[in-house]
């Protein structure tokens, strides 16, 4: 099986962030409906603020589709067989910035509303920012050792 190109892994892997980012986008716009219909299903939810977690959802779902669209970019130079560019070590930053705003975003809720499941997911996006980042060092040696060598051809 082809890994890297259009009808590879890569391609189907995009396919998939592409239906990630429609649901995460359709998910987004009818956050307060959604919440809503969350609040009304599960009974012991009565101490929860409903805006707080409507204005924390919208929050961290902004970054998170940010860095689902950053992703998408990434596998679309994945699939043109070119993915040691600088485009991708600027969507990698990107994508770590992200997760660290989400992971600030995690530790305030755990201030207001703390469960054990918004410190795992703290944890979660601080561990993946902090890959991101060594993950964009490396994609950046890795351009300016194929420039080196793209100039010495």
């Amino acid at each position: 099986m082809q890994i890297i190109g259009e009808r590879g892994l890569s391609g189907l892997v995009k396919l998939m962030l592409d239906c990630v980012f429609t649901g995460g986008m359709a998910i987004f716009i009818t956050l307060p409906w959604c919440l809503n219909l969350a609040f009304d299903l599960i009974m012991n939810t009565l101490d929860e603020n409903y805006y707080f977690l409507l204005g924390f959802l919208y929050f961290t779902g902004f970054f998170a589709l940010f860095s689902v669209y950053e992703m998408k970019k990434i596998f679309k130079n994945l699939n043109k067989i070119n993915p040691f560019i600088m485009d991708n070590v600027i969507s990698l930053k990107r994508m770590s910035i992200a997760c660290f705003i989400i992971s600030v975003a995690y530790i305030v809720k755990i201030i207001f509303y703390p469960s054990i499941l918004t410190v795992i997911l703290a944890m979660v996006f601080i561990i993946a920012g902090l890959f991101l980042i060594i993950l964009s060092e490396v994609f950046r040696q890795a351009v300016i050792v194929k420039q080196e060598n793209d100039l010495t051809i």
